[in-house]
């Protein structure tokens, strides 16, 4: 959902109670459009994060903080000159409307008391923060500087005059008694009005985006686009009720902020300041103040952009390493073919060495019996310019020759399949990491063995992460390895000899462990943890998926390996079908 501008009410109230005759002390602007005060509270610092993005444009403090530049932008330097040290004396909004007004107290250059006026316009890409010279009502600057050439209506350039947005007369719902609601409806639906109710909602009363305005007429029991004009007097009481009691809620300040999350990737789908009817079927998180509601969904929302952008970046170039290998191998693979006659020479030189005698000088084809095969007799081509012990002497050579390339053609093609299966289960690895301390693993893995060039922005460096952990139904802890690396830790350096290992079949995966002596494995446990090990494989969306299975101190590491890979001895294989119930069963 938009940042709307009920949204919006339940951050300014508590920004009030928090931030009024409070100190100013430290200002950054991470980028162009975002800003951060540090405003001294009770001993403590809390950070009023101001944006404006044309996307994520919102006001509301945080508990992150972006990287500050090394040298702080212009407008920066300009707020730190006129605002620092200055006290917050009043945080409004015009109406429902997502225009902020702050009022700041301080000093000049010459210690003369000045009164600041910050603008925060929420509006989009019309989004802007501008500082004003309260007594001259001027712009002193703005994070972004709109020229007549931009927009005729009004100028934010140094020394202008500030001219508020144009803004769409809309009814403050709050500002007007019940009987003006009621009337106002039933205008529109007498009046034969043919736009939605969602639409007429957005288009008559302030506060309201358009996902918060079909809110309303669900909670009304209602079909958002049903016409005005097809209202009945029922539906009319009913959106009336409901128009009501949200400006009671409002009034009373009576919020319950939540957030909305994927159930499967849990990744942030929308917010508000109340539940959502229209998202009863996402995951929902409440229990928050509404400042610490908005900065989860958007620091969520940041991680997981950054998490699909890191994700990209580091597939795309593992990716390219698979397909050289796919090509390599393919040529390989024509260039074993070419070994096929190898035989064939060997017998040709071992026929030729047995009737050396019967072949005369100078013949380019000879016919003898082959004695591997009774009765049968092969025809040998032979060079009429060697001698006949000189042909069989050639035809043993290539054998010698293609026997050699043979075997350092099938050398080369296992070590083309073992790298593409360890970089296909590192794509698994990235596709399956939930965090960017996750990934940051997995990368320097890939820094290490040279796939991928150091980068310069490197992902956040933290302690090496803790393997996935679950617990069976019969209360067995299961382990499972994150990416390559860990799968070695996990098991050579945190399981003991008599645990049990298991690992799908054949096929790219994880390690996972069943922590407890294998004698004391249910077969309940063991089953699920099977399910584990296809699930977190990459036959995961397949069924009937083999899982190997064997105790610890019979997995071994060959010398040389890359990491996650290993050899095992004394397996035994069970089919399970992967689902990713088990995941939320077993999770702890």
């Amino acid at each position: 959902m938009p940042f709307d501008g009920i949204t919006l009410y339940g951050i300014i109230h508590e920004l009030q109670n928090c931030l009024i005759e409070k100190k100013i002390n430290k200002i950054y602007q991470p980028n162009k459009n975002e800003l951060i005060f540090f405003v001294r509270h009770n001993r403590q610092e809390v950070k009023l994060l101001l944006s404006a993005d044309s996307i994520n444009c919102r006001m509301h403090l945080t508990n992150e903080l972006g990287k500050n530049p090394s040298t702080p932008p212009m407008f920066c330097m300009l707020l730190r000159k006129h605002l620092l040290g200055g006290k917050i004396k009043s945080i409004s909004q015009s109406g429902l409307e997502r225009i902020v007004e702050i009022i700041i107290h301080n000093t000049d250059e010459f210690m003369q008391p000045m009164e600041y006026k910050l603008i925060v316009e929420i509006m989009g890409k019309h989004s802007n923060i501008i500082l004003l010279d309260s007594t001259k009502n001027t712009v002193i600057d703005s994070v972004k500087r709109i020229s007549f050439e931009v927009n005729r209506y009004r100028e934010i350039l140094p020394g202008r005059s500030y001219i508020d947005p144009p803004v769409r007369h809309k009814t403050d719902i709050l500002s007007v008694d019940n009987s003006y609601i009621l009337s106002t409806i039933k205008k529109a639906y007498t009046t034969k009005n043919q736009k939605t109710l969602s639409r007429w909602i957005l288009d008559n009363f302030a506060g309201f985006s358009g996902f918060s305005a079909q809110e309303t007429a669900l909670r009304a029991g209602m079909d958002h686009k049903t016409p005005m004009c097809k209202l009945n007097d029922a539906e009319v009481n009913n959106i009336t009720e409901v128009l009501i009691n949200l400006q009671e809620d409002l009034k009373k300040y009576r919020f319950n902020p939540c957030v909305y999350l994927d159930n499967k990737t849990k990744e942030p789908v929308d917010f508000w300041l109340f539940p959502m009817i229209d998202k009863k079927s996402w995951h929902m998180i409440n229990n928050f103040a509404v400042n610490d509601a908005v900065d989860f969904f958007f620091m969520k929302k940041s991680h997981v952009r950054a998490l699909k952008a890191a994700k990209h970046r580091i597939k795309s170039q593992i990716a390219k390493h698979i397909e050289k290998q796919k090509l390599n191998l393919g040529y390989l693979k024509e260039r074993l073919n070419k070994t096929s006659d190898m035989q064939q020479y060997k017998l040709w030189g071992e026929i030729l060495s047995a009737y050396i005698y019967q072949i005369k000088p100078g013949q380019s084809l000879v016919k003898l019996p082959n004695f591997y095969s009774l009765n049968k007799v092969i025809s040998i081509p032979l060079n009429p310019k060697l001698s006949p012990a000189h042909n069989a002497q050639v035809y043993f050579k290539r054998y010698k020759k293609m026997k050699s390339t043979k075997t350092i053609i099938e050398e080369r093609i296992s070590k083309a399949l073992m790298e593409i299966d360890y970089l296909e289960s590192t794509l698994m690895n990235i596709e399956d990491s939930l965090t960017l301390e996750d990934l940051s693993e997995i990368q320097q893995e890939l820094e290490t063995l040279n796939y991928i060039k150091t980068s310069r922005t490197k992902l956040q460096k933290e302690p090496p992460s803790e393997p996935l952990q679950f617990k069976s139904s019969d209360g067995a802890l299961i382990r499972i390895g994150k990416n390559n690396k860990q799968n070695d830790i996990l098991t050579f350096k945190k399981s003991k000899p008599e645990d049990t290992w298991l690992h799908a079949k054949n096929i790219p995966g994880s390690h996972v462990i069943i922590t407890g002596h294998a004698k004391t494995v249910s077969e309940a446990t063991l089953e699920e943890a099977a399910m584990l090990a296809a699930y977190f494989s990459k036959s995961r969306d397949s069924s009937n998926v083999p899982v190997d299975y064997t105790l610890v101190k019979h997995v071994k590491k060959p010398a040389g390996a890359k990491p996650g890979f290993v050899i095992y001895f004394h397996q035994k294989t069970i089919y399970v079908t992967p689902n990713e119930d088990i995941v939320e069963k077993l999770s702890f």
